[in-house]
């Protein structure tokens, strides 16, 4: 739980970032929800396995929703790998001074209805995603592209491509000018009904710009490969 608090506070989401909100529950409400809890154990415990499927996971109490444009998005877990910090779980890409610090995490999203028009939604009204929340920082002199660009591939088959230049809606898409850090979310709802527990992360690199034009990435490193193979969902 500890790590879970940490790698949303390090991505900004628990600090008002944006538009986003974080449920939250007054501690007398707490309480009485407390005794009311433990009165109703059982009960309660037999009525929740009757409604989990087998593919349902993560925090169930609702502590680390977040409310946006896109419309209610309830966690359910975090992906770990060797590239994340034991502290907090986020991980940092370094492209030769561009970095790009982010946690891949498992959510469950009641979509908005703005959001449900959205081609990637398909109309859906909720979908389960695999959801990156960003934090990139430009520390170099020169001005930057960052496109966007990655690709997430599940451990149950599934390719997921970002919406990346024009197309996005994240606000880390962007150029550079300079000394410039930014904040921002990719979602990327998943196609069928099994759940990852595991997935790999394909990033592209930015491309530096000379005199206003694009003089490609290889003075900023090559794309990254990045692989999650836990699940944390406590």
């Amino acid at each position: 739980m500890k790590k879970i608090l940490g790698s949303l506070l390090a991505l900004g989401l628990l600090a008002g970032c944006g538009n986003e909100k974080v449920s939250e529950t007054p501690k007398e409400e707490e309480n009485v929800a407390a005794v009311e809890n433990q009165e109703t154990t059982e009960e309660a415990a037999i009525n929740e396995e009757a409604k989990t499927s087998k593919n349902e996971t993560g925090i169930h109490n609702g502590e680390f929703d977040i409310t946006n444009n896109t419309g209610h998005i309830k966690l359910l877990g975090i992906f770990e790998g060797e590239s994340s910090s034991e502290e907090d779980l986020s991980n940092t890409i370094d492209f030769n001074g561009f970095k790009v610090s982010f946690v891949p995490s498992l959510v469950d999203v009641e979509l908005s209805a703005e959001a449900q028009t959205e081609e990637k939604y398909e109309g859906k009204t909720e979908t389960k995603a695999v959801m990156l929340s960003m934090n990139v920082e430009n520390t170099l002199e020169d001005d930057v592209d960052y496109n966007g660009s990655f690709i997430v591939v599940t451990d149950t088959g599934e390719q997921l491509y970002a919406e990346s230049g024009l197309l996005s809606k994240n606000a880390v898409v962007q150029t550079y000018h300079g000394k410039v850090k930014e904040t921002g979310y990719e979602i990327l709802p998943l196609k069928g009904d099994e759940l990852p527990k595991s997935i790999k992360i394909i990033i592209d690199p930015p491309n530096k710009l000379v005199n206003g034009a694009l003089n490609g990435n290889k003075d900023l490193g090559e794309e990254k490969r990045l692989e999650f193979d836990k699940l944390v969902t406590e």
